[in-house]
């Protein structure tokens, strides 16, 4: 369900928006099902997009020609109309459109590129940069940060020697997906001069994504238990 208006009255825990139509309350009850609603809101800055936003977007979507043996006009015509149906927006160009849109728009291909588990080519991921959506992503589809590799769990403060993992919670502690050789390097250099180097921004990964990669914790029997 996507919504426009206007920022009104913020604070810095507290934002008031002014939507453009009368929200569909029914619809917003139906979705909470008695649960807190979880939303997320992009202000736009009124910049246009930059020619490196152009330049990944358009390198992710010859990606994807490349591996489907689609021509890249039509590719990306499928992309626009598939991102303009999800955010309920107009059609739009890539020449001129806001930067906020452009990186809403590269998360939306970068999605579609790991859910159909899309190969990316070295020179395209080294492009990308690794924000919080991307390493979740990663995550989930356990591919390397770095390299887009085959990745691992790696903890950035490390569970110790002799401790049942079952017994931890790992939706408080920060890892990264890392292959095995960035893994080792992440050891052997020092997790603070690692993040530094790669520009890493560790994650603390929700109950969805560790269910995903079928990690136990100890979080597991209180979900059942609230559950039930």
């Amino acid at each position: 369900m996507t919504v426009f208006g206007k920022l009104g009255k913020y604070s810095k825990h507290k934002l008031e928006i002014e939507t453009d139509d009368e929200l569909d309350i029914y619809k917003i009850s139906k979705y909470a099902n008695g649960r807190q609603v979880s939303v997320s809101v992009e202000i736009e800055d009124g910049r246009r997009i930059s020619p490196d936003q152009r330049r990944k977007t358009y390198a992710l979507i010859h990606d994807v020609c490349d591996y489907l043996g689609y021509p890249d006009d039509a590719m990306e015509a499928w992309f626009k109309y598939q991102f303009i149906q999800k955010k309920g927006i107009e059609w739009f160009s890539l020449s001129d459109c806001s930067m906020s849109l452009a990186t809403s728009y590269l998360t939306f291909i970068l999605d579609v590129c790991f859910e159909e588990d899309i190969p990316f080519r070295t020179k395209t991921w080294d492009m990308i940069p690794t924000d919080y959506h991307l390493t979740l992503q990663c995550l989930k589809h356990r591919k390397c940060v770095i390299c887009g590799k085959r990745a691992q769990f790696a903890h950035v403060d490390s569970v110790g020697m002799g401790v049942n993992r079952n017994n931890v919670d790992h939706r408080q502690r920060y890892v990264m997906p890392l292959c095995n050789d960035h893994h080792h390097e992440q050891h052997t250099k020092g997790i603070k001069w690692f993040i530094s180097f790669y520009h890493i921004k560790p994650v603390k990964p929700d109950l969805e994504t560790l269910r995903i990669l079928k990690i136990r914790g100890n979080y597991e029997d209180k979900e059942d238990s609230n559950g039930s």
